[in-house]
């Protein structure tokens, strides 16, 4: 039985109406964010009450070694909740697991279903494989090399031109996490500038995403997000890719507070970058935004999850120079309450939906009646 199916007909009807009376509540108590307003001092002038930015998914690397059945249902999901967009990895490390072999199966399925149900897919084409990892003299990881990763894309391209409909270059490079060693927006530069062409020359018209910026303060392992982009384009021409995207997380704060930290209130300072550079008219794709729930230090109940999703999508579409907001994620990743990271779904583990679930539903919808 899908997920669909077991929120339909097993979760007794008095759990539906009241999954459906508390998403209300939270969608009236946020009609001022969920309405567009007008314009204010910290936003563009230009910014329009009509803009609805797109929604979008990124439902992390379960995707690819979900069951053939969890991942029908999920995207299934997508298609319920009125998403067209999928965010998707397109590990270097899993698909090139060697210098000269190609292991394609994973993403495969994962396309192929996605294309099935109409889905627009970001692919992120990124993750360190075990044979390019090198450490110099001094026992430091050094970056990824650029040549084999444009060979990598190149082949990525190739396959899946077509099926791909825009090319984000890694995940979260500013941070030592993600990008191997120590971040370095000269490096990433050098990889976006190897890169580009061969997406260019196999998927003409693909739009090409670069930055995937995380929230993060300036530091050896990590370098925020003002800093990244300033680096970037000091070392990159910016004919080379289409959209910045940032990672814009907030919790526990909202998307509309003015907290230093807050990643989504530092766009600006991004953008002002942008701008100052000429490139003010490129739009800064959010590419996973969420909050988890659960029992941790920094979770939030479901209806304050609910709040802070619905809070974000509106500043998204209130704000000119946002492009899509993908939302992380869909589904819980684990059953560990006390671990952030296995409760950002809009669903719980289980498939049963949290308030989050049926405010995004309303939120994909026709504008809501305003007057």
């Amino acid at each position: 039985m899908t997920s669909s199916a077991r929120r339909r007909g097993l979760q007794g009807l008095g759990v539906v109406v009241g999954l459906v009376v508390a998403s209300l509540v939270v969608t009236d108590n946020l009609r001022a964010e969920v309405c567009p307003q007008p314009a204010q001092d910290h936003l563009p002038a230009a910014s329009t009450p009509q803009r609805r930015a797109p929604i979008g998914l990124s439902p992390g690397f379960s995707v690819l070694t979900d069951s053939e059945a969890q991942l029908a249902d999920d995207l299934d999901d997508l298609v319920e909740l009125g998403i067209t967009r999928i965010r998707v990895d397109l590990s270097w490390a899993t698909l090139q697991p060697d210098p000269d072999r190609f292991s394609w199966s994973s993403a495969d399925r994962v396309l192929d279903a996605a294309s099935a149900r109409g889905l627009h897919v970001l692919g992120v084409v990124g993750f360190l494989p075990e044979w390019q990892q090198e450490d110099d003299a001094d026992g430091e990881r050094v970056p990824p090399d650029p040549e084999n990763f444009a060979t990598f894309v190149s082949a990525a391209v190739e396959r899946y031109a077509g099926q791909v409909g825009a090319w984000e270059i890694w995940n979260e490079p500013n941070t030592r996490s993600f990008w191997g060693a120590n971040p370095d927006p000269e490096d990433y530069a050098a990889l976006v500038a190897a890169a580009t062409p061969v997406i260019r020359a196999g998927d003409p018209g693909a739009p090409v995403v670069i930055g995937s910026i995380a929230p993060a303060d300036d530091g050896v392992s990590e370098l925020s997000p003002a800093t990244f982009t300033r680096g970037i384009y000091q070392h990159l021409d910016p004919a080379l890719f289409d959209a910045l995207s940032v990672h814009p997380y907030s919790y526990p704060a909202q998307a509309t507070g003015k907290q230093q930290w807050n990643t989504y209130f530092r766009l600006k300072r991004v953008h002002r970058i942008m701008k100052a550079r000429g490139d003010g008219d490129k739009q800064i794709w959010l590419t996973e935004y969420g909050a988890p729930t659960g029992a941790s230090e920094v979770a939030l109940s479901e209806p304050a999850q609910a709040t802070m999703i619905l809070t974000g999508i509106a500043e998204a579409r209130r704000r000119s120079y946002t492009g899509p907001i993908y939302l992380y994620s869909l589904r819980d990743a684990g059953d560990d309450a006390a671990d952030p990271e296995d409760n950002f779904g809009l669903l719980r583990r289980d498939g049963t939906p949290k308030v989050a679930y049926a405010v995004v539903s309303d939120a994909t919808g026709p504008p809501r009646d305003c007057s």
